[in-house]
């Protein structure tokens, strides 16, 4: 079973932006593309190189202590 290294959740205009790192380097994007109901409760899968610094940075922040090198190493944010 995999575990969760980092949960970020947020919000924009009111529209869930939610990014999940898992322990084997996937990453789970929950969000919603608009307020209607075909645009809610979207997911998709994703790679670390596929991510913004900022989405990194957020991920990274929602580490705990214990899980954050893992967390720069998996996100590649050890070359910085």
């Amino acid at each position: 079973m995999r575990n969760i290294l980092a949960k970020s959740m947020m919000m924009k205009k009111g529209l869930d932006d939610d990014y999940t790192l898992f322990d084997d380097g996937e990453i789970l994007h929950e969000y919603d593309a608009n307020h209607y109901p075909s645009g809610m409760n979207r997911s998709r899968k994703l790679r670390a190189e596929e991510l913004s610094s900022d989405v990194k940075n957020r991920l990274l922040e929602a580490a705990s202590t214990a899980n954050r090198q893992l967390v720069k190493e998996i996100l590649g944010l050890n070359e910085a």
